[in-house]
């Protein structure tokens, strides 16, 4: 029985932090064009968002947008929200730094295009610093060393959406720009090793190997995507 329908353009992005969850806990959902939405009825479906991703629940017939409140609405369906109080509210907080980085690496989602020294300035000091950011974070919750066979998540003992929605940010990142690869090595290689992990899990692997032959290593699409391969290359 149809779950739910996820409404994305053809990309990663945000739409698969979503996506990677639906996928770990083996949901039935079907993908959409996010144009059958946006923007003509953005504004009239219950529960509005300005633009994709929505999710729609098919058991109680409700949109949800905005990728961070998507999220914990599945994390908290499933099970995958850490139960003490203040892990539980880092799991929000962790969503939402994830979707600041992806704004930023965007230069404001598109509003203007990089430049050298802008992108320059971003790389090797703000974005740096974001990496430490969840590094530190893994690592006072038990994030252990050891690349692909570490030990530990991002906030305890068990998966959480905090962990799927980490390995969406960096994992997509560092797979459609390598280059980025050892930038992430050198400023949190505990959550390099994460993404690792949660990316080989099984129905995530098998997703992301379809995706990446359909895809290659498309990233957030149109001029957005030009501008940083225009700077990364």
């Amino acid at each position: 029985m149809l779950e739910y329908k996820l409404y994305y353009w053809a990309l990663p992005f945000r739409g698969n932090f979503i996506q990677l969850f639906l996928e770990e806990v083996g949901a039935q959902y079907e993908r959409h064009d996010a144009g059958e939405i946006y923007p003509e009825r953005s504004l009239g479906i219950h529960n509005p968002g300005m633009a994709p991703p929505y999710l729609y629940e098919c058991k109680s017939k409700t949109y949800f947008a905005q990728m961070p409140a998507c999220l914990m609405h599945l994390g908290r369906e499933y099970d995958y929200l850490p139960r003490r109080a203040e892990t539980h509210t880092l799991a929000l907080k962790t969503i939402l730094d994830c979707n600041d980085v992806l704004m930023e690496i965007t230069n404001s989602n598109g509003q203007v295009m990089w430049t050298k020294s802008n992108w320059e300035a971003f790389r090797y000091a703000r974005l740096p610093e974001w990496m430490k950011v969840f590094e530190n974070t893994g690592l006072r919750h038990g994030l252990k060393d050891g690349g692909s066979n570490g030990m530990g998540f991002l906030l305890g003992s068990r998966l959480t959406v905090a962990d799927i929605a980490t390995a969406a940010l960096f994992g997509a990142m560092v797979y459609s720009f390598p280059e980025l690869q050892g930038d992430l090595q050198e400023n949190a290689p505990h959550i390099a090793g994460l993404c690792q992990r949660v990316e080989a899990r099984p129905n995530i692997r098998r997703f992301l190997a379809e995706q990446r032959e359909e895809m290659g290593r498309g990233y957030c699409g149109g001029q957005i995507e030009d501008s940083l391969r225009k700077m990364i290359g």
